[in-house]
C-alpha cells in the first residue's frame, strides 16, 4: 500500500513540474521510508507525526543537517499528497522541522579580482569556446553548476539579456546577463552545428552534467597554475562577494537565490576593496569588449 501511495506521489509531483534531478531525489527517500514502512505500519492511519518523528531520528543517526533537511522535506512533499488524496485530514510531516545548522566557523574562500582574470584568461588562451562559456557564466552569475548543466538554448532570451535559471524544486529564476557575457555566450553557441536542445554539451555530443562541469572549473584551475582547488563553490562565493561589496545584502540575496537573508550576511564581512570595478561586467574584458578570440 504505501509502496503505491510513494510511486502515485512522486507521479503527480513529476506532472506538476518538479524537476527530472529532483524527482529521482524524492523517489528514493521517499521508496527508502517506504522500506521502514513496510513491517511497521498497516494502514494509513499509523502514519503520525511521532512516526515520522522517529523515523528522521532513525534515518540520521550520524549524518550532517542536509541529509536531514532532504528526508524532511520528501516526507512533507509524500504528506501533502495525503492530504490531497483525501486520506488524512492534516500533513503528519508539517510539525517536523528542519536541523539547526551549526554557525560558519570560516567565511568563505574567493578569488581576488587579479586571480579571477587570471583564470578566465588561462581558459580564453586555451581556446575551447565551450569551457570559457561554462566558466564565464559561473563567475559572472553565480549559477550553480546544476543549474548550468540544465540550461537549454530556448532559456537564453538575447532581447533582454538573461537566462531562465532552473532552480530547486522546479522552479525558474530570472538570471541577468552582462552584454559581453551573453556575446560570449551566443559565440559559444554559433560555433555548433548539432541540433540539440541543450546549452552545452560534452566532448561526445550529450548533454553536460553537474559532475562534467565541476571536473572542468577543477582543470581550468590546475592549468591556471593556481595551487588551491578552483570549485564551482569557490567561483559562486567568489561571485557573491562581488555582488554584496557592490550592492549589498538584499540585492546579493536576490542575485544568489536565497532564501534567508541570514546565509547572504556572511559575504559582506569579506574584504570590499578587491571588487570595486567588476560587478556587473565580464571578468574578461579587453578594450571595452570582450576578447573572442580563443
Amino acid at each position: 500500500m504505501i509502496y503505491a501511495l510513494v510511486n502515485e506521489c512522486i507521479a503527480s509531483e513529476r506532472e506538476r513540474g518538479l524537476g527530472e534531478a529532483t524527482c529521482k531525489e524524492l523517489s528514493r527517500y521517499l521508496h527508502e521510508f517506504a522500506d521502514y514502512c513496510h513491517k511497521k505500519v498497516d494502514s494509513i492511519a499509523h502514519i503520525t507525526p511521532d512516526f515520522l518523528r522517529d523515523y528522521v531520528l532513525n534515518r540520521g543517526k550520524g549524518l550532517g543537517p542536509d541529509l536531514i533537511k532532504a528526508v524532511v522535506w520528501s516526507l512533507r512533499k509524500f504528506g501533502a499528497f495525503l492530504v490531497l488524496r483525501d486520506l488524512v485530514s492534516e500533513n503528519p510531516a508539517r510539525p517536523l522541522r528542519h536541523p539547526k545548522r551549526s554557525p560558519r566557523k570560516e567565511l568563505p574562500q574567493y578569488l581576488r579580482s587579479g586571480q579571477l582574470r587570471t583564470l578566465l584568461q588561462s581558459v580564453a588562451i586555451g581556446g575551447d569556446k565551450r569551457d570559457f562559456a561554462i566558466l564565464s557564466l559561473i563567475c559572472s552569475t553565480g549559477m550553480r553548476p546544476s543549474s548550468v548543466a540544465g540550461l537549454k538554448r530556448c532559456d537564453l532570451i538575447v532581447s533582454a539579456q538573461y537566462v531562465l535559471e532552473h532552480g530547486k524544486g522546479g522552479g525558474y529564476k530570472r538570471t541577468t546577463l552582462s552584454s559581453s557575457l551573453a556575446a560570449i555566450l551566443l559565440e559559444y553557441l554559433s560555433s555548433r552545428t548539432d541540433n540539440s536542445p541543450s546549452f552545452f554539451l560534452n566532448d561526445r555530443g550529450r548533454p553536460v552534467s553537474k559532475s562534467w562541469i565541476q571536473r572542468v572549473v577543477k582543470m581550468s584551475g590546475e592549468k591556471a597554475g593556481f595551487n588551491f582547488p578552483v570549485t564551482c563553490n569557490l567561483l559562486r562565493h567568489t561571485f557573491a562577494v562581488h555582488a554584496a561589496d557592490r550592492h549589498g545584502k538584499v540585492m546579493t540575496k536576490a542575485l544568489m537565490g536565497h532564501r534567508k537573508l541570514s546565509t547572504t550576511a556572511v559575504y559582506t564581512h569579506l574584504s570590499a576593496r578587491y571588487f570595486r570595478d567588476f560587478m556587473n561586467q565580464h571578468p574578461y574584458i579587453n578594450n571595452g569588449g570582450h576578447n573572442g578570440s580563443h
